[in-house]
């Protein structure tokens, strides 16, 4: 407080030092008006930055294992099964853990949450650098997806509850836009590391460049931590656990960020209370604690949302199932295509005839190699991504978000139809990239639930339908790899069925369905308030 010898609520001033209470005619805002009043700027631009950054340390982590598996096949002599345990061993610790994580977020806090799991994420990570053979990966990987869930799910929540309706949509889609740059960091850091012939041995391992490119990867995830530990927790959050002080506080601090004048300008001194949020005070067991849980879990499924919930969690699933599936084996897919006998072949031709097994030399080191090539190729494709991204951010109030989603879905009928029958290499890779990139709507989706979910729920139906999409990319990760090695054309065919099946679903998605929400409850405050 900028006058710490008063204390002010809406009705009353009272001077602590003179011992004098008078009364005062203290105008209530909303929420919504309190937000927009401390401006757009600095502030939400850090913010941006370090949401962004733990989504990009959940992506880097996941998205690491894909490009190490070449070198994992031999190294630790895994076969085809492994590698598609190992992919998607972080994913299935997103989908156990999300729910909890959601759990945490609407009742500990975002921040909180956010630390904690980067923290952790950033231990198992390094320990799974000096794994001894494949289940040991397999298993550290796993937590580290178990911690690192909070980064993608909350930090939805975190970066939306610190703006009002007017940016919330543009800075949520420019949030997604640290996935590109995962795409970008990841093979950048590959060019520099992978290559790289090591030799030697430290804590009992044999030193290899994948283990010192999973302990680079952290790097993001502690700069994430970093970054949170400047970051209070969200208004609205406080707001609706009726610590309206501190979110006062926050806002007040916003508004010094963006405009660069004292708090004492800032014109909001009183807050219309928004009460209902869960506290971890009231948990006192273990029955608590499973209360509590099912008590955040059921209004995702009240009848005035269940088939939203139900067609939001369908699409994340599907969605993640694709993009993950085929991104999980698009290193192994480009290094088949750059081998001179795949030229002016068809993709499936090459994927058919594709060596599953691990092939070690004679000596018993790695017969394959990092192929920088492939590298450069994802690079290229991230900076693709990071443009699509832009265009969504800044025409998604323009042309709608259901709009944007099923224009792009009908380009990725396309492109899996086109595959069948593409067969230079520059145009199987952008076809399949367009196809693989139908995880981009898994961002636009996200952005459409935030909105449906009101804030006493908001985290916990986030890291629901993200539990789910994991839950997705899971199965993608295991099943497509083998189906594409053995079953191609019918897949691609499958796949594009699917697609079909998501652009009718997206027709029917909530769209502008919260505020219209926010603006009943504002008036049935307003008329609580005027009764009272």
């Amino acid at each position: 407080m900028d006058n710490p010898g008063y204390v002010i609520d809406c009705d009353r001033e009272f001077d602590t030092a003179a011992g004098k209470r008078k009364s005062l005619d203290k105008r209530e805002y909303s929420f919504e008006e309190a937000i927009t009043l401390t401006g757009h700027g600095l502030f939400h631009l850090k913010l941006l930055l370090v949401c962004g950054l733990c989504f990009m340390a959940v992506m880097v982590e996941i998205m690491g294992v894909s490009l190490i598996m070449p070198l994992v096949k031999c190294d630790l002599q895994a076969t085809l099964d492994q590698q598609g345990i190992l992919a998607s061993a972080g994913f299935l610790g997103v989908v156990l853990s999300s729910h909890a994580v959601g759990f945490l977020a609407d009742t500990w806090g975002r921040v909180t949450t956010l630390r904690l799991a980067m923290l952790l994420s950033a231990i198992t990570s390094i320990i799974s650098a000096f794994s001894v053979n494949i289940w040991m990966l397999i298993a550290f990987r796993f937590l580290t997806g178990f911690f690192i869930s909070g980064g993608q799910a909350c930090v939805f929540s975190l970066c939306g509850e610190f703006h009002g309706n007017r940016t919330r949509v543009r800075h949520v889609t420019l949030l997604s836009c640290f996935l590109c740059f995962a795409i970008m960091f990841a093979p950048a850091m590959a060019i520099g590391i992978l290559p790289l012939e090591l030799s030697g041995s430290m804590l009992g391992v044999n030193v290899a460049s994948w283990r010192l490119f999973l302990i680079a990867d952290v790097s993001i995830a502690l700069l994430a931590l970093l970054g949170l530990l400047t970051v209070p927790e969200t208004p609205k959050y406080l707001l609706v656990h009726g610590r309206t002080d501190k979110a006062l506080e926050t806002l007040r601090k916003m508004y010094v960020y963006n405009s660069g004048r004292p708090a004492s300008e800032y014109p909001v001194e009183c807050l219309a209370p928004q009460l209902g949020g869960a506290s971890l005070s009231n948990v006192h067991g273990v029955c608590d604690a499973l209360r509590l849980i099912w008590q955040q879990t059921v209004p995702l499924f009240h009848r005035s949302r269940v088939l939203h919930t139900l067609n939001i969690c369908g699409m994340q699933f599907v969605i993640y199932g694709i993009a993950q599936g085929i991104f999980m084996w698009f290193p192994t897919i480009l290094n088949e295509l750059g081998e001179e006998s795949s030229y002016g072949a068809l993709l499936c031709t090459v994927l058919l005839n594709f060596n599953t097994e691990p092939n070690p030399s004679e000596d018993g080191t790695c017969a394959m190699k990092a192929d920088v090539n492939t590298y450069l190729v994802m690079i290229t494709i991230g900076a693709a991504f990071t443009v699509i991204y832009l265009i969504f951010a800044y025409t998604i109030d323009m042309i709608g978000k259901r709009n944007l989603l099923m224009a792009w879905m009908v380009l990725t009928v396309v492109c899996l139809a086109l595959l069948h029958w593409l067969r230079e290499f520059i145009l199987v890779v952008i076809a399949l990239t367009l196809a693989m990139a139908i995880g981009n709507c898994g961002g636009l989706v996200s952005t459409i639930a935030m909105d449906f979910y009101p804030t006493q729920i908001n985290a916990m139906g986030m890291c629901f339908i993200m539990m789910v999409g994991r839950l997705g990319a899971v199965v993608g990760s295991n099943v497509l790899g083998n189906l594409l090695f053995s079953s191609c054309d019918a897949t691609f065919w499958t796949l594009l069925g699917f697609v079909v099946v998501l652009t009718v679903m997206a027709y029917f998605l909530p769209e502008q369905t919260k505020p219209k929400a926010k603006r009943q409850s504002s008036t049935a405050n307003g008329q609580e308030i005027s009764s009272k």
